[in-house]
């Protein structure tokens, strides 16, 4: 008899104690905040502008729960990409990209007031983050998005994604940045001493001709170049592997 008393006892106190682990495991479930529970979260407001999406975000990642509420708004004034922020003391924000399907019938807060927000004049774009990184990382397409810029004639920063997708940053940079040359680790497209194509815009035609680097140089520097065939110094921006657009006055 004793035995079973025991027994019974034995399975009432390990009942006991298997119910705190379970109450335990809820209680810090309750604690965080889910990918996927963000991921609904951006669906239900862009639903609410007519908005159908598939936000690409990681849903077995955790965030701290945000007792202020999630904050959605869009960034680079469109829904493509949304930041969804917390403003607690211990919050976060991040950049996501919304994945908006083709055939949703977007409101005019969303693709059109990208469109409003561009000058008419605007001739060019530049890679901005969509996501915070930090050094070393390896930059893939997801991080990235083109945004309209004013001025055509930034130096140092990059117009096409392919030409910083794969590129290792060498520093932590964050989301909604710009991406410079400076950021990255060194990929020299010309070197010094190097024979390069000099391109030369005169009116409607462009002329090319062959020059002597005198430094080296990534994507979007301007360089200095030995014309070889005037023997004049000229300073271009390089455009490609081996290849400089000259600034003309």
């Amino acid at each position: 008899m004793k035995s079973i008393s025991l027994v019974g006892k034995s399975a009432r106190i390990f009942g006991f104690y298997a119910g705190l682990c379970l109450a335990s495991n809820l209680a810090m479930a309750s604690q965080t905040l889910s990918g996927a529970m963000i991921k609904a979260e951006i669906q239900s407001s862009l639903a609410s502008l007519g908005i159908a999406a598939d936000p690409a975000i990681n849903q077995d990642r955790q965030f701290l729960p945000c007792a202020a509420g999630l904050t959605i708004e869009p960034m680079f004034g469109s829904y493509k990409t949304v930041r969804v922020s917390c403003s607690d003391p211990d919050g976060f924000s991040i950049a996501v990209r919304t994945q908006i399907q083709t055939d949703s019938p977007v409101s005019i807060l969303g693709d059109n007031a990208a469109d409003a927000l561009q000058p008419s004049n605007e001739v060019a774009k530049i890679v901005k983050l969509s996501r915070s990184l930090r050094r070393g990382e390896v930059i893939t397409n997801d991080d990235l998005v083109l945004v309209a810029s004013p001025d055509h004639r930034l130096v140092g920063y990059f117009e096409k994604l392919d030409d910083v997708i794969g590129r290792k940053t060498n520093r932590s940079l964050s989301v909604n940045q710009a991406v410079r040359n400076r950021h990255l680790e060194m990929d020299w497209l010309v070197q010094k001493d190097q024979t390069v194509t000099i391109e030369t815009q005169i009116g409607g035609v462009t002329v090319a001709g062959s020059g002597l680097a005198l430094d080296n140089a990534q994507m979007g520097d301007l360089l200095k170049v030995l014309n070889q065939s005037s023997k004049v110094i000229v300073e271009g921006r390089v455009v490609s592997e081996k290849k400089v657009k000259i600034i003309t006055k």
